[in-house]
């Protein structure tokens, strides 16, 4: 079934009560006119998308390609053909050729790239979709009175899509802000960053300039992963920043100012995922994930001047 929260008048936060853990959140923002808009509307069974898409439906807005973001994409477009999906660029040729989005990821340079299309198209039943619409950062959407601003907060994808959504009908209404997968979840504020093409340096800048954005201007928060955040909280952004120091810590404590060290040394020791997670049935993909997210902040602190890489892929502190 799904639970509608209301954000403000006509826009909801909806989400599906099933007890699958691979999922998200999304936005529906109600519009008698011309028809309803979705935001990442995607974790939800087949028969909620079908009542869903039972009130007029004009448009879809993709914050990022990830598959908890799009896995059931393609029932919208099998069940609404007439429907506009909308993708960030160049994010928009992963919905029509998957192996774009291998390419790019990473999976197929580490030798996973049949485990996640398995993961993708039979465990997910994932579909690629014929029409989509490329749009670029900063891209404006108007439907009637509701004015959508695309922000580009990459550094988690290439080009992950944050909105600034409000009702120039309505001046007294709310601006609401989607930040997508910034890092806002119910348990803690963890920027994930485990793709291949994932960016530490460019997701702390995201950070930064979303967190401006939202101190200057009254919005209500919304995320992929995380409670509506109506009252201002001017540290929100800040402790993902801070989550980021608090691992980059825990790693350089793991590192010597003489004896170099590998990713061999430093991976499965509970320093990224728990190592119950890491050790549950030798998943390929999160060992891919936490690959990825301890060479990107070791790649951070060699930036940073905090350590120094003395071979291929071997490390000493920089004191």
């Amino acid at each position: 079934m799904l639970i509608y929260e209301k954000i403000v008048d006509d826009i909801f936060l909806i989400r599906s009560d099933a007890s699958f853990w691979f999922k998200c959140q999304g936005i529906v923002i109600k519009n008698e006119k011309s028809g309803n808009i979705l935001i990442d509307c995607n974790c939800f069974y087949k028969n909620e998308i079908v009542n869903l898409l039972k009130e007029k439906t004009e448009a879809y807005l993709v914050s990022h390609v990830h598959l908890d973001h799009v896995y059931n994409l393609h029932y919208y477009e099998e069940f609404n053909p007439n429907i506009k999906i909308y993708c960030p660029i160049p994010e928009n040729e992963y919905l029509r050729d998957f192996n774009n989005f291998i390419r790019e990821n990473g999976t197929l340079d580490f030798g996973i790239a049949d485990d996640f299309k398995k993961f993708a198209y039979k465990d997910l039943g994932f579909k690629e979709i014929k029409y989509v619409i490329g749009f670029n950062p900063e891209a404006e959407f108007e439907f009637d009175s509701i004015k959508i601003k695309a922000i580009p907060i990459p550094g988690h994808s290439l080009a992950q899509s944050a909105f600034s959504i409000e009702d120039t009908n309505e001046k007294s209404k709310r601006k609401i802000l989607f930040v997508s997968d910034i890092g806002l979840t119910e348990r803690r504020a963890w920027a994930w960053h485990g793709f291949g093409y994932s960016s530490l340096e460019i997701f702390r800048e995201t950070i930064k300039r979303i967190e401006d954005i939202y101190l200057s201007d009254d919005y209500i928060i919304v995320s992929s992963h995380g409670p509506i955040i109506f009252e201002k909280q001017h540290d929100v952004f800040n402790n993902l920043l801070i989550g980021m120091e608090k691992t980059e810590s825990d790693l350089l404590n793991m590192l010597d100012p003489k004896k170099p060290r590998g990713l061999e040394d430093l991976k499965f020791k509970g320093l990224i995922f728990p190592l119950k997670v890491l050790e549950k049935g030798g998943n390929p993909m999160i060992h891919f994930f936490e690959h990825n997210m301890i060479l990107h902040h070791i790649e951070d602190l060699i930036e940073r001047g905090k350590v120094i890489e003395v071979g291929n892929k071997q490390w000493i502190l920089n004191n």
